[in-house]
């Protein structure tokens, strides 16, 4: 092993680097002649129902579907499942006050991707190349643009002329000053509507190292297009290295067979260029590679983005990642190119083909057989050949005209092509039960939810996939999108998104965030979410204990996502978050009922008062009553002592009267003793 000194090293200049680029598009994977190129043009053809041809010119022209069916059946599935309206592809948030920040990140990813870009229009294109070529891919990068339109202004002051004018997206297209210094004309006025974008690539434009394991390993990969004169000078390239392009000897794109075959059902067999009419249009065919090499000579290779036409280099720039993402349906490990899915089913075509073109062929033979005629014995041989219905043959003799014996139709030729179907069932994972063909899955005996269940189960394969495109692609597509938005829009703008106007700030998101995709395939698989979520709300509004945890952002959550799985994009329209909802306004009549409540709760408070004021006088009263009860008795009883008294003091004094009238009495009696005569 010969170790070199970093001395040894050599700057590597442009003709060397073209020499190197040659070298690389010549063994790379998806050059013109390459085996998978070969592969791909044969699936193509049977795609196209091109092959297989008959053996002979007079046999069945027929040419089974099966590669078609196969393929269009597949990608039928695959784009109802992502392109159905919910959002399959979400960021998740980093921490708990990352939540609104992933939200609009990921409605901002889906305007990019839906609005700017057509993304439907890219996952048929990708889709159908994965299933056709092996690898389906698809290019995303910050494409700069620029937009100008002609603004009129009229009598204009002169300050008011050079704010205007003193703007940076402002031109003076054609501008004139009156006598009276006011000014008029056209302004032209430039506007920055650069943006990702998004685009298929062809198989056949995608050039790849052999043997590489992934995008993100491969050490060369690139993108060719043709370009004509006039759009290279639009790209800003030196006109000085333009006009160095000449004649290369690369295979022109318009005459590569897999170009020629997919344009074969219009009738396009050869390419045009415009060489020769104007040097202007003349077309190009221009490469954009990714390659790991060491241009300063310093030992250490780096990435580099190298744009070439001919045998000039137009563009070379160190660059920190490689701008494409590729579906493969069938990988295979270790390998970046996996199985390819047409080509399973060319072997099933080809049989089909063959046998219903034998019964074809024998059911025209039966029909039209071909006959055995004795010599001399029709008077006018062409009487036999018209063959018309009807017509009248003369012949000479009786048996003069017989059929031929036929050989007749092989009893197994029909179990022969139903083991044919059953066989690409098992190959392509395409069931026709999950097709709804299946007349015998619909019968009395078989329930709704039987017949749910089989084509679930039947659907394994196509799930497995839809997982590889939504993980292998639509993740890798999405952060690809996001990347590019936080590297090149630093300023804040107002978006439409969903039926509400929202400010992205993606210079202010993280520089990574991760990419969750939900994937749901099957029959009737996103209404089955909804009803769990419904049945969830229901669980949750009747219980007590936990409808107290079930706030109302809770519930909005919950009913959008229910919306979302059932197709609604604008969810806004119809379910309007919490915190934007407007104060409560009283209902005048509930409001009447309350305050008539409430003056009857007075009224019943009043009433009760006044019993409680009466119970307490009657109280008053009565107690009252018996002091007034026991004064009178007390009085009584002391009028009843005066009186006793009274008697007493008068029965002394009459008897004190009687007493005295007494005394008074004796004195008299001996006074008149004494006094009388005879005393």
């Amino acid at each position: 092993m010969i170790i070199m000194d970093k001395k040894d090293y050599k700057k590597v200049d442009d003709e060397k680097l073209v020499t190197m680029l040659d070298d690389n598009i010549r063994r790379s994977i998806g050059y013109f002649d390459s085996a998978i190129s070969r592969e791909r043009k044969k699936v193509v053809d049977y795609y196209n129902a091109a092959l297989p041809r008959p053996a002979h010119d007079g046999n069945s022209k027929y040419v089974s579907m099966d590669v078609y069916d196969a393929v269009e059946s597949m990608k039928a599935a695959l784009l109802e499942t992502f392109s159905t309206g919910y959002k399959t592809v979400r960021f998740a948030a980093q921490t708990g006050e990352d939540t609104r920040i992933a939200e609009v990140s990921t409605a901002y990813c889906d305007y990019v991707a839906n609005r700017q870009n057509n993304l439907f229009e890219v996952m048929q294109s990708v889709i159908h190349d994965g299933l056709i070529a092996r690898a389906g891919l698809c290019k995303v990068y910050w494409d700069e643009r620029e937009d100008s339109y002609l603004e009129p202004i009229e009598d204009l002051t002169e300050e008011e002329f050079d704010a205007i004018v003193a703007q940076d997206n402002v031109e003076i297209e054609e501008v004139t000053q009156d006598e009276l210094g006011l000014y008029s004309g056209d302004l032209r006025i430039s506007q920055d509507v650069s943006q990702v974008a998004i685009e298929a690539v062809a198989p056949e434009e995608f050039v790849i190292e052999p043997q590489c394991k992934s995008l993100e390993l491969a050490s060369f990969l690139g993108h060719r297009t043709k370009m004509t004169i006039s759009e290279l000078r639009e790209a800003g390239y030196d006109e000085k290295l333009i006009a160095k392009i000449g004649d290369h000897d690369d295979v022109e794109m318009e005459s590569d067979p897999e170009v020629l075959s997919r344009h074969e059902e219009i009738g396009s067999d050869r390419g045009f260029n415009a060489k020769g009419y104007q040097d202007q249009v003349r077309s190009v065919t221009v490469y954009e590679i990714y390659m790991d090499v060491d241009l300063s000579g310093d030992g250490i290779a780096e990435t580099y983005k190298i744009i070439k036409a001919g045998n000039v280099i137009l563009e070379k720039e160190l660059c920190t990642y490689k701008p494409f993402c590729a579906f493969v349906p069938l990988p295979i490990p270790h390998a970046f190119f996996g199985s390819n899915f047409g080509s399973k089913v060319l072997p099933i075509q080809t049989a089909r083909t063959v046998l219903t073109r034998s019964i074809l062929d024998h059911a025209m033979i039966t029909n039209n057989p071909r006959y055995q005629v004795v010599k001399g014995g029709l008077t006018n041989p062409r009487e036999l050949i018209d063959n018309r219905v009807g017509g009248i043959i003369n012949v000479s003799r009786p048996d003069a005209i017989s059929p031929m014996a036929q050989a007749p139709l092989n009893p197994f030729i029909f179990q022969t092509i139903q083991m044919l179907d059953e066989d690409k069932e098992d190959t392509t994972g395409v069931s026709r039960l999950s097709q709804g063909l299946n007349k015998d899955a619909i019968s009395k005996q078989n329930s709704a939810a039987m017949v749910e269940q089989l084509a679930t189960m039947s659907q394994q394969r196509q799930k497995i996939i839809a997982r590889n495109f939504a993980n292998n692609f639509l993740k890798p597509l999405y952060q690809m999108i996001y990347q590019l938005v936080v590297e090149n829009e630093p300023d804040a703008k107002i978006v439409e998104i969903a039926g509400d106007f929202v400010e992205v700030s993606p210079a202010a998101w993280g520089q990574k965030r991760d990419v969750t995709v939900e994937l749901h395939l099957g029959y009737g698989e996103q209404e089955a979410e909804a009803t769990k979520y419904m049945s969830l709300h229901a669980i949750m509004s009747a219980d007590e204990t936990l409808s107290k945890m079930y706030t109302p952002e809770n519930q909005h959550k919950l009913m959008t996502h229910v919306m979302e799985q059932n197709g609604i994009k604008n969810v806004k329209d119809y379910l309007t978050p919490p915190s934007e909802l407007p104060p409560e306004q009283p209902d005048q009549n509930a409001e009447m009922a309350m305050q008539m409540q409430q003056k009857q709760i007075e009224l019943q408070e009043r009433q009760t008062q006044v019993a409680e004021m009466k119970a307490q006088m009657d109280a008053q009263v009565a107690q009252m009553k018996v002091q007034l009860e026991q004064m009178k008795a007390q009085q009584q009883f002391a009028l009843q002592s005066d009186n006793q008294d009274l008697k007493e003091a008068q029965l002394e004094h009459k008897q004190m009267v009687d007493n005295a009238e007494l005394e008074i009495a004796r004195t008299a009696d001996d006074v008149r003793a004494i006094a009388s005569p005879t005393g």
